[in-house]
């Protein structure tokens, strides 16, 4: 009874995640579905730019009385996609606390799903990593509802994969939250923060 009502007490971490698209909010909600977490991960549409993503995470964790600054992590989830250089470093800026993760992609998510598959150094359009996902790995990513699933077994290569071409971008003097650091995925960081929540 006493560890029943201890249980009740302690209260779940939440991981918000500030997204701008379909296809990363199906692939965490696939995520949070098919893992045993001890954390609610509650994906949400936040906007089509950086800043705008950013400035609703921000607002969220000043204003809301969901949010717990003790247990509780926000991670902000975008593509290079029309962001200057100069708003992709302010959201980098914005983003330099101990609850917020940021998840950026060049040219997109889609380079996330792709290193499941492949390490690729390729400079890639939009367009052009989607097409390769869909040849290369039968997937359409932004009519998938079970995105994650379907990707699952992959995941730690995604993950070395993900970190090798950060590293080369690195090396190479690249500054990664920039339109120069093509391709890219820092998606990774999100799902080390999942891991450090999941049930042994």
């Amino acid at each position: 009874m006493v560890r029943e009502i201890r249980e009740i007490l302690i209260k779940t971490s939440t991981l918000w995640m500030f997204c701008e698209g379909h296809t990363e909010t199906r692939y965490f909600k696939d995520l949070k579905a098919r893992e045993r977490l001890r954390l609610d991960i509650r994906p949400r549409l936040a906007g089509n730019t950086a800043k705008k993503i950013v400035e609703k995470a921000v607002e969220f964790m000043e204003n809301s009385n969901e949010f717990d600054d003790e247990r509780d992590i926000v991670a902000c989830v975008f593509d290079r996609d029309k962001n200057t250089d100069e708003d992709l470093s302010w959201a980098k800026r914005e983003t330099e606390d101990k609850n917020r993760v940021l998840a950026y992609s060049n040219p997109s998510f889609n380079y996330w799903i792709l290193c499941h598959h492949e390490y690729n150094e390729s400079a890639f359009s939009p367009g052009k990593v989607r097409t390769r996902v869909k040849i290369e790995m039968g997937l359409e990513t932004d009519k998938e509802w079970e995105l994650y699933t379907k990707t699952k077994r992959n995941l730690d290569k995604a993950k070395t994969n993900a970190k090798k071409i950060q590293k080369k971008h690195e090396d190479a003097g690249v500054k990664l939250i920039s339109r120069d650091s093509n391709p890219l995925t820092l998606v990774y960081l999100v799902l080390e923060k999942i891991d450090e929540f999941k049930v042994q």
